[in-house]
């Protein structure tokens, strides 16, 4: 849980908004990213950039603009800590009303803090969403949510099946809702865990449905990592555990948020299990969350029915079938022979 009061207020001016800026090694993207910041036509804000152990110029360049604004705040962390434990530091020295993250190799539109500011304080809102343009393929990334529900039931099954992401950086949010959130410690799928939080601590949300953010194509960004990347895997389960257990602490009965959860963590599984250095979680994987294991084969999943069948399979610890899988896979080119 968040502690401000552990950070000194040296400053009596506190900014309407903060915007948080994770930084390592992006110093090709940095300049863009920090220009689209100053930009804005909304200027009650603070920039806080935080350097994680960057081993290119990044660390410079964040200087450089500090030198030349005085909204601008550098931090250094001693040693790599990782995304989300950059983005709870950051957090700590925030002093704005709301706080907006921002991915150090992406960009925003220069009227995005202006109105999604103006939207939240109009509506009274926590959490105002906004959607994003993948510069790379040009799919939009949307959020819709219920705006008008106060349902935290209704707006979780809407997060686990997207019809509202959960990428953080799409999010204007009161700074008062992390008092309430416990950081992951991973760095894959950690934007899960924060908002699945951050939904249900809200009292009331809204959705700019604009594209006022862009995702900008970064090869060496974490989200490029092979997808078979062990860290990566583990990283994953072990934040599906805390979502769960997060859950489960709030709820006597998680089936009301069936079929949309079994769905959403079916495709963790899948995700793992398709996996072979990763299969050592399928003991625990298949007892995350029981009633998934049921809901296997129900119309709303999406994935195709010899993935459903090889899971089925999975779930009675039958994992023979997934070699066939495994040669499958390695015959269209997908994973390397090992």
């Amino acid at each position: 849980m968040i502690n401000y009061d552990s950070i000194p207020k040296n400053n009596l001016i506190f900014p309407k908004v903060s915007i948080i800026v994770p930084v390592y090694n992006v110093e090709q993207f940095l300049e863009q990213c920090i220009e689209s910041i100053l930009s804005q036509t909304f200027s009650d804000f603070e920039c806080i950039l935080i350097d994680d152990c960057s081993t290119d110029n990044s660390l410079e360049v964040c200087n450089k603009y500090k030198n030349l604004d005085t909204r601008i705040l550098v931090i250094h962390n001693d040693n790599n800590i990782g995304l989300p434990l950059t983005r709870k530091k950051g957090l700590l020295h925030s002093k704005g009303e709301y706080v907006q993250y921002i991915d150090s190799d992406d960009w925003i539109e220069k009227d995005m803090a202006e109105k999604m500011y103006a939207q939240a304080i109009n509506q009274n809102c926590d959490i105002v969403f906004c959607d994003a343009l993948e510069e790379e393929t040009g799919f939009v990334k949307t959020n819709r949510p219920a705006s008008k529900s106060t349902d935290k039931i209704t707006l979780l099954k809407q997060l686990f099946s997207l019809e509202i992401h959960p990428s953080v950086v799409l999010q204007l949010i009161k700074r008062d809702l992390f008092l309430h959130v416990l950081f992951p410690q991973a760095s894959n799928a950690e934007d899960w865990v924060i908002t699945t939080q951050i939904i249900f601590f809200t009292e009331k949300i809204a959705c700019v449905p604009i594209v006022f953010y862009h995702i900008c194509f970064n090869p060496t960004s974490l989200s490029r990592e092979n997808p078979t990347n062990v860290k990566k895997i583990d990283d994953t389960y072990n934040n599906f555990c805390q979502i769960i257990g997060f859950l489960n602490k709030q709820y006597d009965d998680l089936s009301v948020f069936d079929p949309e959860l079994s769905n959403f963590i079916n495709k963790v599984k899948l995700f793992i299990i398709l996996n072979k250095s990763s299969r050592r979680h399928s003991d625990q994987l298949f007892e995350l969350y029981p009633k998934s294991n049921q809901l296997i084969f129900n119309r709303k999943s999406r994935f195709p029915l010899y993935h459903k069948v090889f899971l089925f399979l999975a779930t009675k610890k039958i994992l023979f079938p997934l070699r066939l899988l495994d040669i499958f896979y390695v015959l269209r080119g997908k994973i390397k022979p090992s």
